[in-house]
């Protein structure tokens, strides 16, 4: 959720503040304006909520007047049809003559000396908005352990969220709000619900995933990171009495998607960028992340022979985890069609070596490696 507030007095902007943070609004959520100047380069899309001042100036310096209905006309011309509208004004004896046109744009006139009036219409409005906002960008996680490098990362401005069953954890990065998304299990089924569920919720433009996977031998290296290009299922097919057919339906990326990614891998500092800071267990062949084919399913595999069984199926397939599949289809088949980053790095070879000490590692380097993959998405 956003909030933008036009205002010019310092004391009332403060105790309007104070009030949206107590509702559990973000600091990092709240932008403002002291000028017209200011509100036009503040307000866009993004915006749930503007609270308007009925006497603000033109631009800084200025005297203040009541320039609060060209607010409401400048937020008609640059499409914010769906932004909650609220004016506090000190200066109620102005409503009577106004009244009418704020009310024909669909902004409620309270008077700040009405403290409780104020601030119940804005409760209300926060948590309409709460119910209806958006992200830019949704990461999902399958593991505690795969979301914790994000809460490490100060400049996230992370905040712990829990509302209506989701474990969420809201950050920003680049300027975009997003949110991380804790899956309840790991596995096909709850990742493809709540990829599925979130994303209509959401309607974010981009979704990711980071973490941890297995590889495929020859194909794959332990501590590589793999971004997913193209996801299939190894489970879809048919048993019959000669044994299991695979029936693999492929999801691709787009070619945004996979323009960022390649301009990100083919950077000579990446994996000097993405191990900054590590002092830890490292894998003892440092490998280039590579663009590669992910197959998922929902059970765990721990045999060399089921590994070599499903790598027959695609010549190419390097890495293989639980929900990479079911992220791609979700945004696949959704109304708003994000574009998918996935990311996880290769900490076993599923039966030939298996190395419980880089799981961390992959943890960290795969999520900064969707921190910049969700910076370069949006700078393009």
């Amino acid at each position: 959720m956003r909030v933008l507030i036009t205002e010019d007095d310092g004391n009332k902007l403060e105790e309007i503040k104070n009030f949206l943070v107590s509702l559990d609004v973000a600091e990092c959520e709240i932008s403002t304006a002291s000028n017209m100047v200011e509100f036009s380069a503040s307000f866009d899309d993004s915006v749930n909520i503007c609270i308007i001042d009925l006497r603000i100036p033109a631009y800084d310096g200025a005297q203040p007047d009541t320039n609060g209905i060209g607010v409401l006309q400048a937020i008609e011309k640059l499409g914010g049809g769906r932004v909650k509208l609220l004016a506090i004004s000190s200066y109620p004896e102005e409503f009577s003559k106004i009244r009418s046109d704020f009310e024909a744009r669909g902004c409620l006139l309270v008077s700040f000396n009405e403290k409780e009036v104020w601030q119940g219409a804005l409760r209300l409005m926060v948590v309409q908005s709460k119910r209806a906002e958006n992200f830019d960008f949704l990461i999902f996680s399958a593991l505690r352990a795969e979301r914790a490098p994000y809460t490490a990362m100060k400049e996230l401005n992370g905040q712990a969220v829990f509302r209506e069953n989701l474990t969420r954890y809201d950050i920003s990065i680049g300027g975009r709000r997003g949110s991380i998304i804790e899956l309840p299990r790991m596995g096909l089924v709850d990742a493809a619900t709540v990829a599925a569920g979130c994303i209509e919720r959401f309607k974010p433009k981009l979704v990711a995933m980071s973490g941890i996977c297995a590889g495929f031998e020859d194909r794959a290296d332990l501590g590589q990171l793999l971004i997913s290009e193209i996801a299939y299922e190894y489970q879809s097919g048919k048993w019959t009495a000669d044994g299991f057919s695979q029936e693999p339906y492929q999801v691709p990326i787009t070619e945004e998607a996979r323009s960022v990614i390649r301009e990100l891998i083919e950077d000579s500092g990446i994996l000097s960028r993405l191990e900054a800071g590590w002092n830890s267990q490292r894998p003892s062949k440092m490998s280039s992340p590579k663009l590669a084919l992910f197959t998922s399913g929902s059970a765990v595999i721990a045999s060399e022979k089921f590994m070599d069984q499903v790598s027959v199926h695609h010549r190419k397939v390097s890495g293989l985890d639980m929900e990479v599949y079911a992220v791609h289809r979700a945004a696949q088949i959704s109304l708003c069609k994000p574009h998918v980053i996935c990311a996880k790095t290769v900490v076993d070879l599923a039966g030939v070596a298996k190395d419980d000490e880089l799981q961390p590692y992959g943890c960290s380097i795969s999520a900064k490696f969707i921190v910049e993959a969700v910076a370069a998405f949006f700078a393009d």
